[in-house]
């Protein structure tokens, strides 16, 4: 292991004794972040109304470190308590007619499909597409997208399977009919490279690959689609006229810890960051492979997340989390998820105990 990814490391205490391959669950935190915290409240919150500057310089900076991470301009980029209220909103400020179409994989994220519910009633016909293959999951998304489609919600990354959508592709399938690429970004951003510009709407979390906290989301709509929503819930924040789908207060104390932990990605580097999440995810697909174990997630289209096929998910990763090792089981399969502060080492002794546990 090298020194510098034993100083990496260093940076997170948990993983000397553990076998870490959740991040696609919740990030580890980096050491040092609890000081961060508490200076917000002991210096800035302790303060009132006083050090209203100050949490908003939080907001302006993270927001900017955010949009040049995204590769979008920062007036598109705002901040929600979570992904999933991010969709929603968006959702239920767009103007859909009787017969129009929302297009979505049958199997993504909860809030990707529900979020659109509400449309129902309204005579929208919600089109739950089953993916058959997985190595095809772009192609039988763009083939869905008609004239009557308004939107395509999607995952950039699936939340199960790990596989990663072609967006500029489906941008233009959407562009040639018309419709609105929307996106959750919840296992993209922070694994791999992101270009967030591609699409109409993007949505993300902070508590995965970004490595901050629980309570914040991020919301970037390009700003054609602003100028059209009609923003649903209102408040002081979005007094009408204005569109801004913002109605109340931020989360700055959140706002802050995920300015900080960008700051310390930034510090490490995003290429070296997205460099070792793929080399380490290649290395344990491959390593899986060789081992007989199915992998479900193609090797071409591939961020953080590995996935297997199992029986019994639970049982598997019951016996590995006996032996400090934690993954995630899903429904047929084991979900494991590679970070920049994993080590090769860790995956070879992943594979080693998986092969243990097989046996007994």
């Amino acid at each position: 292991m090298s020194s510098g990814i034993q100083a990496i490391r260093r940076a997170f205490p948990f993983l000397a004794e553990n076998l870490y391959f959740n991040t696609a669950a919740v990030g580890l935190c980096p050491d040092g972040f609890g000081a961060a915290a508490a200076h917000y409240f002991d210096e800035i919150r302790s303060r009132g109304y006083t050090a209203r500057r100050l949490w908003r310089d939080f907001e302006h900076d993270t927001a900017h470190r955010l949009a040049r991470l995204l590769e979008v301009p920062r007036e598109d980029v705002s901040f929600t308590s979570s992904t999933t209220e991010a969709l929603n909103l968006v959702a239920r400020s767009l103007r859909l007619s009787p017969g129009d179409r929302v297009v979505f994989a049958a199997d993504d994220f909860p809030s990707v499909r529900l979020a659109w519910e509400g449309w129902r009633r309204a005579g929208v016909d919600l089109v739950s597409l089953p993916i058959a293959d997985e190595t095809r999951r772009t192609d039988a998304l763009a083939a869905a997208v008609d004239a009557r489609t308004k939107v395509l919600c999607v995952s950039h990354v699936h939340w199960n399977t790990g596989t990663r959508l072609d967006l500029p592709r489906l941008a233009a399938a959407c562009s040639r009919h018309g419709a609105l690429l929307v996106v959750d970004g919840a296992q993209a951003v922070g694994a791999v490279e992101v270009d967030a510009s591609c699409a109409d709407v993007y949505a993300g979390p902070t508590f995965k690959w970004l490595l901050a906290d629980f309570g914040l989301g991020f919301l970037v709509v390009r700003r054609e689609l602003r100028e059209r929503l009609e923003p649903v819930f209102l408040g002081y924040a979005n007094e009408p006229p204005a569109r801004s789908l913002r109605y109340s207060h931020l989360n700055h104390s959140a706002i802050g810890m995920l300015g900080r932990s960008l700051e310390y990605l930034e510090s490490v580097g995003w290429p070296l960051v997205l460099g070792r999440v793929a080399a380490l995810a290649d290395r344990l697909s491959t390593g899986l492979d060789a081992a007989g174990w199915r992998v479900l997630t193609p090797r071409d289209r591939r961020a953080g997340i590995v996935s297997i096929a199992h029986a019994e998910p639970g049982v598997l990763t019951a016996r590995l989390e006996e032996r400090r090792c934690f993954a995630e089981p899903r429904e047929g399969l084991v979900r494991f998820s590679t970070h920049f502060y994993n080590s090769e080492e860790d995956v070879d002794r992943l594979l080693d105990l998986l092969e243990q546990v097989r046996r007994r």
